[in-house]
């Protein structure tokens, strides 16, 4: 295993993990190599299933990025879980350390391949489940099926000025698959049914048709029962926002793997758990599409939001962990937390917090063109702008259900001991956090187009 020292990264360095078992193997440990040769990075490799033995190394690199590099019999929901937790804990506060991933693979290739992505990767093409012509607007071209109907599919060809509304007969297995064969795609995004082994294309309809795999290959299969290869090797990211299960890599051979493998997929978002609050899912992709940051960044911010969110309403469960090992469903986690969970909203962000997957290289930066932003930021020495784009309006509550505030990404940490506050009051901003690396900015009401924030990071006083 090679240790190559991190040097000159903005912000820290690029840390590589790598469990024991997959150390073991000579075509995982190329692909370690390769990382750590891509990125000048330090590695160590863990005991499986312990991802707090790399600790001490990572409180003393205090790196901006982690990749955790496993065979994907190593991965399973115990290395998301554990990942999350883990990366918590490098410094004394609540929030997420470092931005991180998994590269893992239906085999060692499949690794490399993610692994071997350099070049900024802008997406220009989609496609989605959730069909409709306005899903177009902003992308050059692209497909959808539509969950809620199984006879509906669209296409927009390079040119079109408008995507083309067809019938599909019995369902929309047979024009994915041929969509993916001859439509190559950015970026994929998908909600309904799913688990380990199938994505259910028209929600609550299995006459709709699925999405399955076999020995690492995905396959769409109709409700007549006739099978279409899907071979789409274009590099794309997909993110399963509002999926059951289908990030859960619990053997080799499963829904992940297969997307990985004949999909193209180099980074993908997706649940290890059944889903039924969605914010890491909803909130990832919203944050993504914004266009203001990369796919890993969205991941990663979105879950600071989460623990913004769930610090505010209940801060006992910022102390509570997650045993990945034991019954993992809503009931069980409700049994768990009597006495500590008080309602809904706290159990679902509870639930998001740990269990969604990143796979892919999290430095690898992948965006949505700029022209979708709706606001800027700027950060200079110990200053912050915001400059709406468009018109945005906030709730006027922090503990408001859809407040979420504003993240901003710090070129260099701060000092110890400081606050944010607003530089046309001077006064310090409620809920505002600042970490190391990031921001977050409480905003509130409405702000018109052109209007800007200002804020300045200070020593409390």
């Amino acid at each position: 295993m090679v240790s190559v020292s991190a040097q000159g990264m903005p912000g820290g360095g690029y840390f590589v993990a790598v469990d024991s078992q997959t150390a073991k193997d000579p075509e995982w440990g190329k692909v370690v190599c390769a990382l750590c040769q891509k990125h000048r990075a330090n590695t160590m490799t863990y005991p499986k299933g312990e991802t707090d033995a790399l600790l001490p190394k990572l409180r003393l690199q205090k790196p901006r990025y982690v990749c955790f590099v496993s065979m994907p019999e190593c991965v399973g929901r115990e290395l998301v879980v554990g990942a999350a937790q883990t990366l918590r804990k490098i410094d004394e506060d609540p929030f997420g350390d470092a931005i991180w991933g998994i590269v893992t693979g239906y085999d060692a290739a499949d690794a490399m391949r993610m692994v071997s992505q350099r070049k900024p990767f802008v997406i220009r093409k989609a496609a989605t489940s959730m069909g409709g012509e306005g899903f177009f607007k902003d992308w050059e071209s692209g497909f959808a099926s539509d969950e809620g109907s199984k006879n509906r599919f669209w296409t927009k060809l390079p040119g079109d000025v408008k995507a083309a509304c067809k019938n599909v007969e019995p369902d929309p297995a047979k024009a994915l698959a041929e969509a993916f064969n001859q439509i190559p795609v950015d970026y994929w995004c998908t909600s309904g049914h799913a688990r380990e082994r199938n994505w259910q294309i028209v929600f609550n309809q299995n006459a709709g048709g699925f999405i399955v795999h076999k020995d690492g290959a995905l396959l769409a299969c109709d409700s007549a029962k006739n099978t279409f290869p899907i071979r789409s090797p274009n590099p794309k990211v997909y993110v399963a926002a509002g999926n059951c299960l289908i990030g859960h890599i619990d053997q080799r051979d499963c829904m992940t793997t297969a997307w990985i493998h004949s999909g193209g997929v180099n980074q993908m978002v997706g649940y290890t758990v059944v889903t039924f609050y969605g914010f890491m899912g909803w909130g990832t992709k919203g944050l993504f599409e914004s266009g203001r940051f990369s796919l890993a960044e969205s991941f990663f911010l979105n879950n600071q939001i989460l623990l913004w969110k769930l610090g505010r309403k209940n801060p006992a469960l910022l102390e509570k962990g997650v045993d990945a090992k034991g019954e993992f469903s809503p009931k069980a986690m409700i049994a768990a937390l009597r006495g500590v969970v008080r309602s809904q909203d706290e159990l679902g962000l509870f639930w998001d917090r740990d269990t969604v997957a990143f796979y892919g290289d999290p430095a690898w930066r992948v965006t949505c063109p700029e022209n979708r932003r709706d606001m800027e930021t700027d950060v200079k020495g110990n200053r912050i702008t915001l400059r709406f784009l468009r018109e945005r309006t906030f709730p006027d509550s922090l503990d408001h259900k859809d407040m979420r505030p504003v993240g901003v990404f710090l070129p260099v940490p701060p000092p110890d001991g400081v606050r944010i506050v607003a530089t046309a009051t001077g006064k310090p901003v409620d809920g505002a956090v600042v970490t190391e690396s990031f921001a977050l900015l409480p905003v509130t009401g409405r702000h018109e187009k052109g209007e800007v924030l200002n804020f300045a990071i200070e020593k409390k006083k």
